[in-house]
């Protein structure tokens, strides 16, 4: 895009003494003669630009002109080169890696002791490398991108499987997982499906005209989804089992009893993957309470008992 190039363009010349037009055209994926043409933009527009030519030429701004010294501070772009690293973690596509390599030639060469470090890191990324994972969102991003129908067999919270031909819209990553969201051809209906319940996806052939929408309408927000019903579980520790519990209560709110175990309340969802987590802290952890929460678990563990005798 014209106007993005440009912008970039402007930023280097204000960071930088001087470039070289092959240079330019190199990072924006354009001819020097395209460069040249944006140059001629940014003079009518009001920014000093000289060209020099011979060896040790290139292009820069005329000398001693300032544009309030730059659109952002040196920490304004450290925090913009902070949320792109922490959202590559998740995703890479050829755009976001692009957008990072022009950010990063906006911060001056530091080196030493007065080399700059990130504060703060947000890993976004699964253990392990996740191939088909990423061959996902590739491809739905190329799709979504190029307006391209794709179809794959979903398997829903039920156990049931369906054949859906949807237009991809938005890719969003929520509680580690991802989501598409689509408007489904079989439902006629906007969807979100976790990739994790795709199978057999593929692009099919036809282009889709797409639809307005509001973002007031786009769902990925606190209510998004139901939430599962909650509640406080009270639960005696020993020594051995506490630290798996530290994860989920300040160590404050644990309180130890004369005899060296401990007592912590935490609030959970009353669904399997409580039993799940009950299973996590071992053998050497009582539920006090609620008395329901302590029969359910006692009865599968009783089934799976039994399960292992026969």
């Amino acid at each position: 895009m014209k106007i993005d190039r440009i912008l970039s363009t402007v930023m280097l010349l204000i960071s930088k003494k001087q470039v070289q037009a092959k240079d330019l055209a190199e990072l924006h994926e354009v001819s020097t003669r395209t460069i040249y043409r944006d140059i001629d933009t940014i003079n009518q527009a009001g920014i000093p630009v000289v060209t020099t030519q011979g060896a040790g030429g290139g292009i820069s701004l005329v000398e001693d002109y300032r544009l309030e010294k730059k659109l952002f501070t040196d920490d304004d772009i450290e925090v913009i080169l902070t949320a792109l690293e922490s959202m590559m973690s998740a995703y890479s596509f050829k755009e976001s890696e692009h957008v990072l390599k022009k950010i990063k030639s906006l911060i001056p060469t530091q080196t030493g002791e007065n080399e700059k470090q990130h504060h703060v890191f947000i890993d976004l990324s699964s253990w392990g490398k996740d191939s088909q994972a990423e061959q996902k969102l590739q491809l739905i991003h190329t799709a979504a991108s190029a307006h391209q129908y794709i179809q794959f067999t979903y398997r829903n919270a039920k156990g049931e499987t369906l054949p859906r031909n949807v237009e991809p819209y938005t890719l969003v990553l929520k509680g580690r997982h991802w989501y598409l969201y689509a408007f489904c051809c079989v439902k006629k209906a906007f969807r979100l499906f976790k990739l994790t319940r795709m199978t057999g996806l593929v692009a099919i052939s036809g282009y889709f005209q797409p639809k307005r929408v509001k973002n007031e309408e786009k769902p990925w927000n606190d209510s998004w989804q139901e939430q599962p019903s909650v509640s406080p579980v009270t639960l005696r520790l020993t020594e051995a089992s506490v630290g798996k519990v530290k994860e989920w209560v300040d160590e404050n709110e644990l309180n130890v009893c004369s005899d060296g175990t401990y007592l912590a309340t935490i609030t959970v969802p009353l669904h399997d993957w409580l039993n799940s987590f009950l299973f996590h802290l071992g053998p050497e952890v009582d539920i006090l309470s609620p008395k329901h929460v302590k029969e359910a678990f006692d009865l599968q563990l009783k089934q799976f008992l039994k399960r292992l005798e026969t």
